[in-house]
């Protein structure tokens, strides 16, 4: 019975006769643009429309290219393209963007339950080989909800910043500002956010 399910997944046509319809397009440090291909098995492409101003789109005969501005991508992210065939089959394309990391964190947020100990907590971070930063030049909260303790562990490589509650009372939210000495404006700023949650 498998045997016979796998055959059948394999004879069956791509959807509207693309070659694939999704593409995982891996970018590097600054990558400004990228250029991206779509084929069907022969049938011509009429229209296409991407659902970004940052992706424009050129057609010849079977072949859709799409080039897209990247300059602002600072994590993960997906695009799309709406295309039609000859034949009047509807398709989505989908470009999936995986931006590399220039700093990486222990944690996007650091929280605290209302009215639990008020114990510090350690934000970790480090600067991976080859990012475009090479130094983490300030740390500033806004607000003053907390008590904060930046540590250079190893300079243009491992940093932490132990964050404390003054209080867990009541619910509050700041926000921890990391500046570097990036040149990108993509990786000049991080905020990582401090909450004691109901």
């Amino acid at each position: 019975m498998n045997k016979i399910l796998l055959s059948l997944i394999l004879t069956l046509p791509a959807l509207a006769g693309f070659k694939n319809t999704t593409q995982v397009v891996p970018l590097k440090f600054g990558q400004e643009s990228a250029t991206i291909v779509f084929e069907t098995t022969g049938e011509e492409i009429d229209d296409a429309e991407p659902h970004c101003d940052c992706t424009k789109v050129s057609i010849k005969g079977h072949r859709l290219t799409a080039v897209v501005d990247t300059h602002t991508f600072d994590r993960d992210v997906e695009k799309t393209i709406s295309a039609e065939t000859a034949d009047g089959e509807e398709v989505t394309l989908r470009m999936q963007f995986r931006v590399p990391q220039a700093m990486q964190l222990s944690a996007r947020s650091l929280v605290w339950k209302r009215g639990s100990a008020p114990a510090p907590q350690v934000l970790r971070i480090t600067l991976p080989k080859g990012s475009p930063i090479t130094h983490i030049t300030d740390a500033a909260l806004s607000g003053d909800a907390f008590d904060y303790t930046p540590k250079v562990v190893k300079k243009g490589r491992e940093y932490t910043v132990t964050c404390t509650p003054r209080s867990t009372t009541k619910a509050t939210l700041n926000r921890l500002l990391l500046t570097t000495n990036s040149t990108d404006p993509r990786y000049q700023r991080q905020i990582i956010y401090l909450q004691v949650k109901k």
